[in-house]
C-alpha cells in the first residue's frame, strides 16, 4: 500500500450473499472492509435476516464484533447496538440470535472465518 489507510466506504460497497467468506449462507450478507491474507485478518460487515439463528460453532480464527444495528443474542445474552462480544474461535461457542435482524462489525484474526459445526467435513467442535 502507498498509504498508511486503507479506506472502505459502507454506502460504496454491495452486500454479498455469504457463501463464502464465513459459509453462513440462508440469507446472510457481507461486505468485506478489508482482508490481509498474509497477516491472517479480516474486516467485515455482517447483515443477517430477522429469524437468524447461527449454531454453535468453532472456526480457525478469534473475533470481535461490534454490534452496529438491531439485536443479537449472544448464548442468552442480549446485545444492542455499541456492544461488544468477543470469541476465541477455536473454542465452541454460540448460538447466536437475530430475532428482528442485525447488521455487525466483524474483525476476525486467524486462518479462517469460515464456520464450523459438529460433524461437519471442515472440521469438528
Amino acid at each position: 500500500m502507498d498509504s498508511a489507510f486503507h479506506f472502505a466506504h459502507r454506502w460504496e460497497l454491495e452486500w454479498q450473499d455469504d457463501v463464502d467468506v464465513l459459509t453462513l449462507g440462508h440469507g446472510v450478507q457481507v461486505k468485506v472492509l478489508y482482508r490481509d491474507e498474509e497477516a491472517q485478518h479480516t474486516d467485515m460487515l455482517i447483515r443477517f435476516p430477522a429469524g437468524y439463528v447461527e449454531p454453535r460453532h468453532n472456526h480457525a480464527s478469534s473475533h470481535s464484533v461490534l454490534v452496529l444495528e438491531g439485536v443479537q443474542i449472544a448464548e442468552g445474552e442480549p446485545l444492542h447496538p455499541g456492544d461488544y462480544p468477543f470469541a476465541d474461535g477455536s473454542r465452541p461457542h454460540g448460538p447466536f440470535e437475530y430475532p428482528e435482524g442485525c447488521v455487525v462489525f466483524a474483525s476476525f484474526r486467524g486462518a479462517s472465518a469460515q464456520h464450523r459445526y459438529e460433524g461437519s467435513p471442515v472440521g469438528e467442535i
